[in-house]
């Protein structure tokens, strides 16, 4: 699909489409949704054209796909679609138009059953400007944790406001790393939000009812369905500690868990904490500045949703 967001363009007579290639008065920008998509869900791009000169533009511009792809040092599978009608089309100096492009992984990494993170650039052909990078981690919906060094396995959780790589603790909290990584494997995060910040604190996340906008009353009260034994452990509630949330029996937890922002030693004993972020100290810091409301004291309710989309684990076998 795609958006025309200022602007006017028309369609000429019929003739022939001109292949994609850089066109004078046109800036493009090829842009991906998320760093990061896990095998087995849709990737989506965002080509952006602004057009600064009464131009035209081919019609495989607007309705087609050319991307020539490439996966680590080597050549990936080629995307093409041929548009849709007749032209070149005629635009008029000041239209900005948006396109957003929805593709399988598989059609730029066919390979789904690998265990290898793959890196990807994908760029429209002749296009100058129109490029990009992302990653496509493998799919993990049938993944055995069992099989798993859950001391060296790391689960990426990608957020609107970037993404934060979480390692574990297993010999500290072996039960719950275990049942958090199923959790991540299964998609029973994707689409949850952070529904409680406290700048200098912590963000808490990980409720299933946070999916449903119509019921922010139940946020905070979600599980999987059953709970977990508590593991308190030495392990201090620092910046960056990963931990689960509870009510006020122990053995209450089950999916939310919180981030510390700021050192939390009150905590210590008191919470699980079974792992550390190992990169994303910016993206804990954005989401922590976000502004609040709710009738909390002070308010914990992000005004603007912080949506966890994914959480992509990076399996490693024993």
């Amino acid at each position: 699909m795609f958006r025309v967001l200022t602007g006017l363009f028309s369609f000429l007579l019929p003739c022939v489409a001109l292949a994609a290639q850089e066109i004078p008065g046109v800036r493009a920008t090829l842009s991906a949704r998320y760093g990061l998509f896990r095998a087995g869900s849709p990737v989506e791009l965002r080509l952006l054209l602004t057009v600064d000169a009464d131009t035209q533009v081919p019609v495989d511009l607007l309705t087609g796909v050319d991307l020539t792809v490439t996966v680590g040092d080597k050549p990936g599978p080629r995307i093409q679609e041929a548009g849709r009608g007749v032209g070149p089309v005629a635009v008029a100096k000041g239209t900005r138009i948006e396109r957003t492009l929805s593709f399988p992984s598989e059609r730029f990494v066919p390979d789904a059953g690998s265990s290898e993170l793959a890196y990807v650039s994908a760029s429209w052909t002749g296009l100058a400007g129109a490029s990009c990078v992302f990653k496509i981690a493998p799919d993990t919906k049938n993944l055995d944790v069992a099989t798993l060094d859950l001391e060296k396995t790391k689960v990426v959780l990608v957020t609107n406001h970037g993404e934060m790589t979480v390692a574990f603790l297993p010999k500290k909290a072996p039960k719950t790393v275990e049942n958090f990584v199923k959790l991540c494997a299964s998609g029973f995060y994707d689409g949850t939000k952070f529904h409680r910040v406290l700048r200098n604190f912590m963000i808490q996340g990980g409720d299933p009812n946070s999916k449903d906008d119509t019921t922010p009353e139940l946020w905070g009260r979600g599980d999987p369905g059953y709970k977990i034994d508590a593991e308190f452990n030495d392990t201090k509630h620092l910046r960056g500690t990963l931990s689960m949330a509870r009510s006020s029996d122990p053995n209450s937890a089950g999916s939310q868990f919180f981030i510390v922002h700021k050192d939390s030693n009150h905590l210590d004993g008191q919470y699980t904490a079974f792992g550390n972020l190992e990169s994303g100290m910016d993206t804990l810091d954005s989401i922590a500045a976000v502004e609040t409301a709710g009738t909390d004291r002070p308010p914990s309710r992000p005004a603007q949703p912080v949506i966890l989309f994914a959480t992509v684990v990076l399996p490693v076998k024993k």
